[in-house]
């Protein structure tokens, strides 16, 4: 069957192909889903002021993203259990991540441990760090990562406790908890089914535990699932390297401010302290462009690459990833920017309704 030639496409063969639970719970969102919704309609709802007759020559794509180059400015986000998508996935992924030369970041749950990871020719990737109530583990986890490649350690901060997910609720889906977590089983945890696992989860992480993550780390630390301004100063006073502006694909907190509205305030009041990614209901390579118009360094993509993934395992991944970079070039020059560098905020015009300032 031929592959879908949009990423529109890629998400309506998905819900085809895929049972409902998985669909809900890969689609669905906190509560009523409703930040899903306005995490894609605020990137949407931005309009774009392209410079004619501005530049000429090659397109340049690359970025520097904590002090590395990169080939493209768009990243593959952390996601946990993609065997559910296809067998394999989880290796999958992070092979059409290098295939594409694509940074990829790998979840503390995903379906491929670290030795996989290192086996893939290529491939540049952080680790995204779900902390435990055992610090020591936590920290060995941390050093496990590192020696097995990780250029970072991304923390995420925005899981106090599980937001309500009502599709998986509704579905009556569920994890498989008696699966083994490959990542915690390399870094040595005593039980690495995913339901022990799950439950040890630290939930009362503070700016301290941030800071002696950084302590530890010998990568640079980014700290995912911000979306206030002032979260971002403490972030950096207490060692961040970089941010993530999320809000969690909308999984979380129901209503919480849509990415593209968050962005600007972060990037404004980091000041240029630290890399500021974005990630959240971005669905095409123009969304791209306005984020690094909006400041951002780079843009994570999730819920596309799970599209591709269920629906055509690794070929579908390097397909999406194809599409959305293709989008991304021909945007750049289409805005008058053959360069990253040459995005600004005079590209980009925010609806009078996204300013969200106490």
């Amino acid at each position: 069957m031929p592959l879908p030639t949009t990423i529109d496409g890629f998400h309506r063969a998905f819900a085809l192909v895929q049972p409902e639970g998985l669909v809900g719970y890969i689609n669905g969102g906190a509560s009523e889903g409703l930040t899903v919704g306005r995490n894609t309609d605020a990137w949407q709802g931005i309009s774009v002021r392209p410079r004619m007759l501005a530049t000429a020559g090659a397109v340049d794509t690359s970025v520097t993203l904590l002090g590395q180059p990169e080939a493209h400015p768009i990243m593959i986000a952390p996601m946990g259990f993609q065997e559910l998508l296809h067998p394999g996935g989880g290796r999958l992924v992070a092979q059409a991540a290098a295939a594409t030369q694509t940074l990829y970041c790998h979840s503390t749950f995903a379906s491929a441990g670290f030795a996989e990871l290192e086996s893939v020719d290529g491939l540049h990737w952080w680790f995204q760090l779900y902390a435990f109530a055992d610090w020591g583990f936590t920290l060995a986890l941390v050093d496990r990562a590192i020696a097995a490649g990780a250029g970072a350690i991304v923390l995420t901060v925005d899981l106090a406790t599980l937001g309500l997910r009502q599709r998986d609720v509704d579905s009556g889906f569920t994890l498989r908890g008696k699966q083994v977590v490959p990542c915690l089983a390399e870094a040595g945890a005593p039980d690495p089914r995913l339901a022990p696992m799950w439950a040890s989860l630290h939930h009362d992480l503070t700016w301290d535990s941030l800071a002696e993550i950084v302590a530890h780390s010998t990568v640079p630390v980014v700290v995912k699932g911000l979306l206030r301004g002032d979260d971002a100063l403490l972030a950096v006073e207490h060692g961040a390297s970089g941010i993530i502006v999320s809000n969690h694909g909308g999984r979380q907190l129901d209503t919480a401010l849509p990415t593209a509205y968050a962005l600007p305030e972060i990037v404004e009041a980091v000041n240029g302290t630290a890399s500021v990614m974005v990630d959240s209901g971005i669905r095409s390579g123009l969304d791209v462009v306005k984020a690094i118009a909006l400041g951002a360094d780079a843009a994570f993509i999730g819920r596309p690459v799970q599209w591709g993934l269920g629906l055509a395992g690794a070929e579908g991944v390097q397909r999406v990833m194809s599409l959305l970079l293709d989008d991304f070039t021909r945007s750049l020059v289409l805005v008058g920017a053959r360069s990253v560098s040459r995005l600004d905020r005079s590209i980009v015009a925010m609806p009078s309704h996204a300013a969200f300032r106490n």
